[in-house]
């Protein structure tokens, strides 16, 4: 009997309890509305706080959310609305519990997760038109994205491929510099062989006629100083005598030979 005295006691303070914090909650969440409807949103956002430690409840995270939205805090808008619609019984709450997440998701540029809510929002209510157009504007700003990263991945490929064509470019030029480099090269060297050339010629003329000229000097010297001539060997002038003398006994031959061929003449005159 104690037992079940104590056990019914503490059922009835719990009661009362729950029945206390949900009237101070459902205070706090009206005190919230009020200064919501007057726009002071940071006051709001304390009241329903305040309205969440007493009783976490779906109306109170969903309220807490569009003090957050408002203020341009839309991860946290996310966050109360997501918990919102997992606590809701209310079906109208799930509805615009999930709406509500869809454009918080579409304001930080999430549109899948923002796509994803709306299917939500339309699975609890079909024929809601607000979720249905918030949904297709979702869907074209999907499709704008992905048009731009194609857009994006087609010009980054022109321009890798024009970046290698002019790294191409570049290179047969280069290539095309070096070869003339080289052919300029090569007609320098060519022309300065035929220089050489050319040079080791007039110096060869050059000493040529200048040996003739030393030769010629020597002659005149010579002829003009006859002591001063160049002085034969005793075989060079052995040699030139006996040349000489040949030269005389053949002589002598010849004019005996006219001699006597002019005695045996028989001309009639």
């Amino acid at each position: 009997m104690k037992l079940a005295r104590r056990t019914l006691l503490l059922l009835m303070l719990f009661s009362v309890v729950q029945t206390v914090s949900a009237q101070a909650a459902h205070r706090a969440l009206r005190r919230g509305d009020d200064a919501y409807q007057k726009k002071n949103f940071n006051e709001a956002q304390k009241e329903y706080q305040g309205s969440l430690e007493a009783d976490n409840s779906a109306k109170g995270n969903y309220n807490l959310g569009n003090t957050y939205y408002e203020q341009g805090d839309y991860e946290e808008a996310a966050k109360r609305y997501e918990e919102a619609a997992g606590l809701a019984d209310d079906p109208t709450v799930e509805q615009r519990a999930y709406r509500n997440l869809g454009d918080a998701y579409f304001q930080q540029k999430d549109y899948e997760k923002s796509v994803e809510a709306y299917k939500n929002s339309l699975r609890v209510d079909p024929d809601d038109n607000e979720t249905k157009h918030n949904l297709s504007m979702a869907l074209r700003e999907i499709r704008r994205q992905q048009e731009q990263q194609n857009q994006q991945q087609q010009q980054d490929q022109d321009n890798q491929e024009q970046q290698e064509q002019d790294q191409q470019q570049q290179e047969d030029q280069q290539q095309s510099g070096q070869g003339e480099s080289q052919e300029q090269q090569g007609d320098q060297q060519q022309q300065q062989q035929q220089d050489q050339q050319q040079e080791g010629q007039q110096q060869g003329q050059q000493g040529q006629e200048k040996d003739q000229q030393q030769e010629g000097q020597k002659s005149q010297q010579s002829r003009a100083n006859p002591d001063k001539a160049p002085k034969m060997s005793r075989e060079e002038a052995e040699r030139q005598l006996q040349i000489a003398a040949d030269a005389e006994k053949e002589t002598m031959s010849r004019r005996q030979a006219g001699n006597q061929s002019g005695c045996d003449s028989t001309k009639d005159w």
